[in-house]
């Protein structure tokens, strides 16, 4: 028969009826019973049955369908020093992407100073090995300051964008777990703590990783294809328009890369914190798995959801590898057809060997940059699948907030007595 109470002080209501305390209170002795049975039918149906370790679903409080954050967003706990580190970053960066294509110019201006000395050879030898010897000079010194500026340039990047990210990374970590402390009780009934844990490493791990370096090699690879177009076109437009007309395969290639693979990744990590938790639960009531002989029960549960885990990182690794295949096929493509004009511009005397060798050069390189950004850009797609379900932890709001010592009613002195009538109370996870 159900007890109804009322709280004169407030409107609370929970519900719970001594039927349903009674039912789901029953003696053990009568479950325990065991036949001959090899398999112990009976046991398992009692592990079942009084929800020793649960298997049922429960009403996630974490939503399945929450879409990737913006790259914008991703820097939302950002302090001045970290945006100021992020800004200095991204100028080494983009400092860093030029170096590149000019040390390609370097290089094809080397390389013509070897061609023409073979033509000077055949008229006078002491005058060619003059000109080679005083030119080689001047560009290897070049090559040494280039060095030296690439050094710096490289320290700068790394530097900048790693201890942003450190930083960024122990303030979302203190919040998420401050976000934690203040929930609610009714909250953990709705989210494993297995998961929590999970996400605090892995997830925030992600999302440290995409805060940080992988952003400047992104703009230093970008930078560099973009400066090396640039010199391309000033060293010959006709041949770099060519080359121009397989890009829009490869910026789609790109971009559905980075579609596809931040949400297969959070998929992949709302599994990995399912399996996270189930790990927890069984590890935290072992003895009673011990007991009950249901270790084959929980193996089957753990594999199930790592499997789901390993579906979408397998999805994951052939959208990667088909991605950026498609992206070096279309610039060898490009390079096809460059040297199949070139070849042919220099034939009408168009174009003479150094000419054609920057143009062609400044794109290989070019290219190769490109392509070397699709990992990085993979990285911060991640980071934005993981950020979603951490910053929803971080942003929700909890009813009863245990720390907060500012808002809310506070009673200075009480008279009369304290009456309960029509309380009720169920689990937030079981409302039925």
């Amino acid at each position: 028969m159900s007890e109804k109470k009322e709280d004169t002080l407030g409107g609370t209501s929970r519900h719970a009826s001594s039927s349903d305390v009674n039912s789901s209170v029953t003696p053990i002795h009568e479950k325990t019973s065991v036949d001959s049975n090899p398999h112990h039918h009976d046991i398992d149906e009692f592990v079942k049955n009084e929800k020793l370790i649960d298997d049922e679903p429960t009403v996630n409080a974490i939503a399945d369908d929450i879409t990737p954050v913006s790259v914008y967003k991703l820097f939302r706990f950002s302090t001045k020093v970290d945006i100021i580190l992020s800004l200095a970053g991204t100028f080494f960066s983009c400092a860093a992407g030029v170096v590149t294509p000019v040390m390609i110019i370097i290089f094809s201006n080397l390389m013509g100073v070897i061609l023409k000395y073979y033509q000077l050879a055949d008229e006078s030898t002491a005058s060619a090995n003059h000109y080679l010897d005083h030119e080689s000079r001047h560009y290897c010194l070049l090559f040494f300051i280039l060095g030296i500026v690439m050094w710096v340039l490289s320290f700068g990047v790394n530097a900048c964008w790693a201890i942003a990210a450190e930083n960024q990374g122990l303030r979302i970590r203190k919040l998420y777990y401050k976000s934690i402390m203040r929930q609610d009780i009714g909250w953990f009934d709705t989210v494993k703590t297995g998961e929590l844990t999970t996400r605090i490493t892995n997830d925030v791990n992600m999302v440290q990783d995409g805060l940080g370096e992988k952003f400047g090699f992104v703009f230093m690879n970008v930078v560099a294809f973009v400066v090396a177009f640039i010199i391309a076109f000033a060293k010959g437009w006709k041949l770099t328009f060519i080359c121009l007309a397989v890009i829009p395969f490869i910026a789609i290639a790109g971009g559905y890369l980075g579609i596809a693979i931040s949400k297969l990744t959070t998929n992949a990590q709302d599994k990995t914190a399912a399996s996270g938790a189930i790990a927890d639960e069984v590890l935290s009531g072992i003895r009673t798995i011990m007991a009950f002989n249901g270790q084959s029960r929980e193996i089957e549960r753990y594999k199930q959801m790592v499997e789901e885990s390993y579906r979408f990182g397998r999805r994951s690794g052939f959208i990667l590898g088909g991605c950026i295949g498609v992206i070096q096929f279309f610039i060898f493509v490009m390079y096809c057809a460059g040297f199949n004009f070139g070849s042919w511009r220099l034939r009408a005397e168009e174009y003479d060997i150094a000419q054609v060798l920057n143009v062609i050069l400044v794109l290989l390189v070019g290219g190769f940059m490109l392509s070397g950004a699709a990992p990085n850009v993979s990285a911060i797609t991640s980071a934005q699948g993981s950020a979603a379900k951490v910053f929803e932890i971080i942003d929700r709001v909890s009813p009863i907030d245990p720390l907060d010592t500012e808002t809310g009613k506070k009673v200075e002195k009480i008279h009369g007595d304290i009456v309960f009538r029509d309380i009720h109370f169920t689990y937030p996870s079981r409302p039925d």
